[in-house]
């Protein structure tokens, strides 16, 4: 794996605006009352203080990074890519079944499971399809769930995500740069997974890994190469802002910033809002880093893929390096049984032109990533060999052309029936039927419910098991056509599916059944979303009315004071104030009502 170039220094960076414009960076410093404060000198972007309080952001939050959909997770989590991927390992296995090569023991991995709904929903459909073809391959399957955060692992067990798959899944906690062992959250030992795993999955892992960015340069008529290097600077933007998120000083925000701990760093997380980037190219040389060979062969396949520079103007390339994702898909190859598969799908470039550009990370929410150079690394795995000397082959779905997210299949094997299988579900023109008819669907809500609906009808003939798009059809039957018994069948089978993290939906249902007057099943379907995501303030602000009816005065004020805080766009928030007015005030009258009687009784008065 490509280390940061040494040269890289704060001594030779030298900022070059021309290269990086804020039209291809969303980190360009804006103007602020005060001066910036410098946190973090010239740094490699894989190393910088912001890229790391975004992995810190991720082990401080867990699964919460992602209900609050701080993290778009959606894509992965709603069912449209795992029932996909469970087609295609139930077509590995069926396929080596036939040759007589399936081992007897099915083991299977997934990397950085987040909420697990991807796992989960693989497995139930796995578990169908077997059932259905009379094949016993989920009884004899392990499914090792895993991530690199420990908490995600911890709030997948808390919340017994797995429960109908037990005694099939095995949670662990994986290292994405060193994927041939695990080790395991129930008894904390160490698995070997080399030469063991019919199959890896994996989605939105390889942009958290660490990247590098470069720009060949070739200028004049001899063209005269020299490279440069992608670093930062991070600076305190907001300075005047800083009271509002915390406590500390300008100054002991520097200080922490200077220190290495992972426990100091994770004291700046809350300040991630405030923090900004400097970029700047510094001089570099290929030839200080044992991978410069493979960034000249980058550079020069994008040479060789776009229009010539025409003679007499320099010429510029940028190279995006993907060096952890190069690091970690040669190791997960040797994870791989000789006739075992690779399953990714991760957002970036696929192609010359769109690879050569100023590609840098994204923020989102507290955390950060970066798009994957796919046009690198789909030749770079086909010449990437293991002891054998055998390149893997790449699969590259259907239809793709410039889809923001790429699936790839990975194998060194041939494995024709299970490409197949890929090239069928993973056909990028039917992913893009089942969203158009997603995006008919909701802009229809509003001018036309019955052809929402419809749309959506339509969308889960392609998708039966989707719990998003059962929600959200529950939802519009439930306020926009008022059927309810169709709205209670949608939200109750989204919510068999999902139970854990489909926070809206369970609100949708607690309002049905407030509809109803069947407040009691309403108070429990609130509770149930706020659990699902203890950020969801329109749980809050609803459970605040069901204490209201209740009488629970302070149950009104905690739960409407919970909303006001987490409503963080403001949409509710004189809503939330007026009930936390009135349960306010009615709190203080019953109070003030008690101790007087509270007095007259240990007078003793009577009537």
């Amino acid at each position: 794996m490509s280390d940061t170039p040494e040269t890289a220094t704060p001594e030779t960076a030298t900022p070059e605006p021309a290269a990086l414009t804020a039209t291809e960076s969303e980190n360009t410093p804006q103007p602020h009352a005060l001066p910036a404060l410098l946190l973090e000198d010239w740094t490699p972007l894989h190393r910088c203080l912001d890229w790391q309080l975004g992995q810190l952001a991720f082990a401080q939050r867990g699964a919460q990074a992602f209900t609050s959909q701080q993290v778009p997770n959606l894509i992965n989590q709603g069912g449209l890519s795992a029932y996909r991927a469970a087609e295609v390992l139930f077509a590995n296995c069926v396929e080596l079944d036939q040759a007589g090569e399936l081992e007897q023991d099915i083991t299977c991995l997934e990397i950085a499971i987040g909420l697990g709904l991807f796992s989960l929903q693989l497995l139930d459909r796995f578990a169908a399809l077997c059932r259905e073809h009379g094949r016993d391959y989920y009884e004899r399957l392990t499914w090792y769930a895993s991530d690199g955060t420990p908490r995600m692992v911890q709030d997948a067990q808390k919340n017994g995500v797995f429960e109908r798959h037990a005694g099939r899944v095995v949670l662990a906690v994986v290292d994405a740069l060193d994927p041939t062992r695990l080790t395991r959250l129930d008894d904390g030992t160490t698995v070997e997974l080399t030469g063991r795993l019919r199959a890896i999955f994996h989605t939105y892992l390889l942009c958290v890994l660490p990247a590098n960015l470069f720009r060949r340069s070739r200028t004049g008529s001899e063209r005269a190469e020299s490279w440069g290097a992608v670093v930062a600077q991070t600076v305190l933007d907001k300075v005047a802002d800083l009271p509002l998120f915390a406590t500390l000083t300008a100054e002991q925000v520097q200080t922490l910033a200077q220190q290495r701990d992972p426990g100091a760093l994770a004291q700046l997380v809350p300040l991630y809002p405030l923090l900004d980037l400097v970029l700047a190219l510094a001089p570099f040389d290929p030839e200080s880093i044992g991978e410069g060979p493979e960034l000249r062969r980058i550079a020069d396949q994008l040479t060789s893929s776009l229009t010539a520079a025409p003679e007499g103007e320099d010429e510029y390339v940028w190279v995006l390096h993907s060096a952890g994702a190069q690091h970690s898909l040669a190791l997960q190859l040797q994870a791989l049984r000789p006739n075992g598969f690779l399953l990714y799908r991760d957002y970036g470039p696929a192609s010359a032109a769109r690879a050569n550009g100023n590609h840098l990370y994204q923020h989102y929410g507290a955390t950060t990533a970066a798009g994957i150079n796919h046009f690198a690394l789909d030749g770079w795995l086909q010449q990437a060999t293991d002891q054998g000397g055998r390149g893997a082959q790449v699969s590259v779905p259907p239809g793709e052309g410039e889809a923001s997210i790429k699936t790839r299949l990975v194998s060194k094997a041939e494995l024709p029936a299970t490409r197949t299988a890929f090239a069928l579900h993973f056909d990028q023109r039917a992913f893009e039927r089942l969203e158009a008819l997603m995006a008919r669907a909701r802009e229809l809500v509003a001018k036309d419910p019955a052809g929402a609906l419809e749309a959506y009808r339509h969308a889960l003939l392609i998708e039966r098991d989707n719990w998003l798009l059962l929600g959200e059809a529950g939802d519009v039957a439930l306020r926009r056509n008022r059927e309810m018994g169709l709205a209670q069948t949608l939200l109750t089978e989204a919510l068999r599916i999902n139970p854990w993290y489909a926070a809206g939906t369970w609100n949708s249902l607690g309002d049905l059944y407030w509809a109803a007057n069947e407040f009691g099943a309403a108070r429990q379907s609130y509770q149930r979303a706020v659990q699902a995501n203890p950020e969801h303030w329109q749980g809050y602000l609803n459970l605040s009315d069901c204490c209201l009816r209740e009488g629970d005065w302070a149950g009104a004020v905690e739960h409407a004071a919970q909303a006001l805080a987490r409503d963080v766009e403001g949409e509710q928030a004189e809503r939330a104030q007026k009930l936390l007015v009135l349960a306010a005030e009615r709190l203080g009258q019953q109070r003030q009502r008690a101790q007087v009687l509270r007095k007259a009784r240990q007078a003793g008065t009577s009537r």
